[in-house]
């Protein structure tokens, strides 16, 4: 079976690698628009890559998500938190559990977990191919699939896996809904603060391994590790 994977972040590196190693037979490929891969998983928990948290117990975990707690327990049914453990140690990246009960891998950097992806990707022959921004998906005749790149490639394929992140605009979702998938509008869920007119300006780069973070006129109150930003402050605390 010929695969593509739409987006070379960690969602599409951990699909493709399962896809393949599932079935040798598989041809699996990735396709990223930038000319970058795993760049979001680089910079993650401040370069060391917070892999997963440490709860153990689906119908817990579900209630940090903000949405899709139903589908999400059918999943994690599947794949919770200790197959993530057990996955990456079974392949030699040891995993630590830190006071706020985050998991990083104990070299404490993200290139553990990078190198970790990219050897597993090449062990099975997934083929990686950045600069290749999807510009048209179409569902053919014969129900497979023809995907157009704006580099002016075609190629067909029988399954396509879409791991390409979210978006604020709904309408960069177009080219998914035109093969009949509705599409829920979208709502931030990890993002950083942008405080407009910010008194923190010029403390770049500063952060602070305790702090407590609220909001006024709410409930919102979160304590953790906080950074101050270019444009506002971000971190676990603000981020939780």
């Amino acid at each position: 079976m010929n695969i593509a994977v739409i987006g070379g972040g960690a969602a599409g590196f951990f699909a493709a690698i399962n896809c393949a190693a599932k079935n040798i037979g598989n041809s699996v490929s990735i396709f990223e628009k930038s000319n970058k891969i795993l760049s979001k998983v680089r910079v993650s928990g401040g370069g060391r890559c917070n892999v997963t948290h440490a709860c153990f117990e689906n119908a817990r975990l579900t209630e940090f998500y903000p949405r899709g707690k139903k589908e999400l327990r059918n999943a994690f049914s599947r794949f919770n938190t200790d197959d993530t453990v057990h996955w990456f140690e079974s392949r030699g990246v040891k995993l630590k559990t830190e006071d706020d009960g985050r998991m990083f891998p104990i070299t404490d950097s993200s290139e553990t977990i990078i190198h970790c992806l990219l050897n597993e990707a090449a062990k099975y022959n997934v083929k990686i191919k950045m600069n290749h921004a999807l510009q048209y998906i179409y569902l053919t005749g014969k129900e497979k699939f023809e995907l157009q790149f704006q580099n002016g490639e075609k190629a067909i394929f029988d399954r396509v896996i879409i791991t390409s992140g979210g978006n604020a605009n709904i309408n960069s979702y177009d080219w998914i809904s035109v093969l009949g998938h509705s599409i829920i509008p979208p709502v931030p869920s990890l993002f950083t603060f942008n405080i407009q007119g910010s008194p923190l300006k010029g403390l770049e780069g500063i952060s602070s391994p305790q702090a407590t973070v609220k909001l006024e006129g709410f409930k919102l109150e979160s304590t953790g590790p906080v950074l101050i930003t270019h444009w506002g402050i971000s971190g676990p605390a603000v981020l939780r």
